[in-house]
């Protein structure tokens, strides 16, 4: 799961759903596209894709210097469609996002909690979250004992709200195993893809919805083209992917 959204207006959450059976060929899927987008423009498979970034043009992205230069902005709009088209093409996953005019993401949470507690019950099954945020680290030597216990302290307060949320459910009858998993996105390809697909979602509904958001900024139309990529997998009766709450 990951969040996108305007902090004057509102958020939106996103879930990439795979089933356990699934997990593999999404992820296979997945680095199909990373493998694809490494051949044509020089982006190494371990570089974070971070919507935000690719699509406006930040950060180094290439191997090489003579690429990174390449690789403007048409180059990035092809990366995310890319990734996303080889994500739909081959795998099987549901995408879903809440939204709503509360701009807190740990209140917006918890309503989608209760949409995904709903989402398992109708399909009999069980949901167990890895949500895009801080996470503690053992992977910095240059850090002394009481340094890494300060970022996993930070990194479990920051966590607190997600897991409120969890623990508020009704033990007997809760469909979410376990608190949320903090996932760096660094780290992780899968919250790589939940990320642009968060964005395009975002920015899918502010397209069709100006009424709601009003902010001045213009709206992506690579992260929209990327993210109809995904059309097929979002349920039926929402709004292009989104369920607004509001």
């Amino acid at each position: 799961m990951d969040d996108s959204g305007d902090s004057r207006h509102g958020t939106t959450l996103t879930a990439l759903i795979v089933e356990d059976a699934h997990w593999t060929s999404v992820l296979d899927a997945w680095l199909s596209g990373r493998r694809e987008i490494h051949r044509a423009f020089g982006v190494p498979k371990l570089r974070e894709l971070h919507a935000n970034e690719l699509y406006k043009g930040r950060g180094r992205y290439c191997e090489s210097s003579a690429d990174n230069r390449r690789f403007g902005a048409a180059q990035r709009a092809a990366t995310g469609r890319i990734m996303l088209s080889h994500l739909s093409k081959r795998s099987a996953f549901t995408v879903l996002t809440v939204g709503s005019t509360d701009r807190s993401p740990a209140t917006l949470y918890a309503r989608f909690v209760a949409r995904l507690e709903d989402w398992a019950e109708a399909r009999d099954t069980r949901v167990l979250v890895f949500y895009d945020g801080q996470q503690g680290t053992d992977e910095a030597p240059e850090l002394d004992p009481a340094q890494r216990r300060n970022i996993w302290e930070r990194a479990v307060r920051s966590a607190a709200p997600y897991r409120a949320a969890h623990r508020a459910l009704e033990l007997r009858s809760r469909r979410i195993l376990e608190d949320p998993m903090m996932q760096d996105s660094r780290y992780s390809q899968l919250i790589q893809a939940a990320d642009l697909l968060a964005y395009g979602a975002y920015h899918r509904h502010r397209q069709r919805h100006p009424e709601i958001w009003t902010a001045p900024h213009a709206t992506s139309a690579a992260a929209v083209r990327a993210y109809l990529q995904a059309r097929a997998h979002w349920p039926d009766d929402t709004d292009d992917g989104v369920y607004w709450l509001d």
